[in-house]
C-alpha cells in the first residue's frame, strides 16, 4: 500500500545516505557491464540504469532548492523506464524498440536539417547525421519497424501495482502541464513571504525516488544476460526493505559489496547464453 502520511517517512539525511548507497552500487553495476561485449539488449539495459541513476540524483538536487514540482516530472519520468523496460522484457522487444527509435530520432532530425528556417543546423554537431546513419534509415525504410510505447496504466496492471500508475505515473502527470496554480509554491520559496499556505510534506517523492530507482536497477538486472551475484540483489531487497520500515540492513550488505570490490571481485559472473552453453 502506498505512504501518505508525513509520519510515514524517514529523516531526509536517512533517504540520502540512501541515495550514495544506490549510487555507488549503480556505478558498479555500470563498469561490470562495460567489461562485458554487450548486444542490443545490454546495452539499451546499461544505459536504462545510467539514465535512472542520473534522473534520481537529480531529484534529490532539485529537492534541495525546495523544487518539488520538478521532483515530480522527474519521478514519473522514472515511473515511464520502469514501465517501458518491463513491456519490453515480457514482449523481448528490445531490438524492435533499438530499430524504432534509431528511425524516429532520425527522422526528427532529418525533418529539423529540412526546414528553411534552420539552415544552419546543417552545420550543427547536434544535427549531424553521418553516412552510416543514412544508410541504416534508407535499409530499414524498406520494412520499418512497427511499435508502440506501452500504455503505463495498462503495465501498472500487468505489475500487480496499480498504485504506482494512480499516485505516481498519474499524479505526476498534472506537475507536467500547466496548472492554474503552477507555481505557488515556489512564489513563497523565493519571496520568503509571510503568511505561507500549509503546503504538504514532501518526502514521499525522496521515497518514492528511491524506490523506483530500486526497481529499475532490480528489472534491468533480471533482464539481462548476465549472471549477478546473490549480494547485489540482497542490497536491493534490503534497500527496499528500508524504505518500508526504515531497516539499516542494506547498509550492512552495502558494506560487503564494497570488500568484494575492493578486492577485485566481479558483481557478475559469465553470460547467462554461455553458461547454457
Amino acid at each position: 500500500m502506498p505512504k501518505i502520511e508525513a509520519k510515514d517517512y524517514l529523516p531526509v539525511e536517512s533517504y540520502k545516505e540512501a541515495l550514495e548507497a544506490l549510487h555507488t552500487v549503480s556505478g558498479v553495476i555500470l563498469f561490470e557491464f562495460a567489461r562485458q561485449k554487450l548486444d542490443t539488449r545490454g546495452t539499451i539495459i546499461c544505459n536504462f540504469i545510467a539514465r535512472t541513476d542520473m534522473m534520481m540524483r537529480a531529484v534529490f538536487q532539485l529537492w534541495d532548492i525546495q523544487d518539488y514540482q520538478d521532483c515530480w516530472i522527474l519521478y514519473r519520468c522514472l515511473l515511464d523506464r520502469l514501465f517501458h523496460l518491463h513491456h519490453l522484457d515480457t514482449h523481448n522487444q528490445f531490438e524492435l524498440f533499438e530499430e524504432w527509435s534509431f528511425i524516429e530520432q532520425y527522422n526528427a532530425m532529418n525533418r529539423v536539417r529540412s526546414d528553411p528556417e534552420f539552415k544552419t543546423t546543417l552545420e550543427s554537431k547536434m544535427f549531424n547525421l553521418t553516412p552510416k546513419q543514412k544508410n541504416r534509415a534508407k535499409a530499414i525504410a524498406k520494412n520499418p519497424p512497427v511499435w508502440q510505447r506501452p500504455k503505463a496504466e495498462e503495465v501498472a496492471k500487468q505489475l500487480d501495482m496499480q498504485f504506482l500508475y494512480r499516485f505516481g505515473y498519474d499524479y505526476g502527470s498534472m506537475h507536467v502541464h500547466p496548472m492554474a496554480d503552477d507555481g505557488l509554491q515556489d512564489f513563497f520559496t523565493i519571496t520568503k513571504l509571510k503568511p505561507a499556505p500549509d503546503f504538504p510534506d514532501q518526502r514521499s517523492i525522496l521515497s518514492n525516488t528511491l524506490l523506483i530507482a530500486t526497481m529499475i536497477v532490480q528489472q534491468c538486472l533480471n533482464s539481462s544476460s548476465l549472471s549477478w551475484r546473490t549480494l547485489v540483489y540482497d542490497f536491493l531487497d534490503h534497500l527496499l526493505k528500508f524504505l518500508d520500515s526504515g531497516s539499516d540492513e542494506y547498509k550492512i550488505s552495502f558494506l560487503k559489496l564494497v570488500n568484494i570490490i575492493r578486492n577485485n571481485v566481479p558483481l557478475c559472473k559469465i553470460p547467462n547464453h554461455i553458461q547454457d552453453e
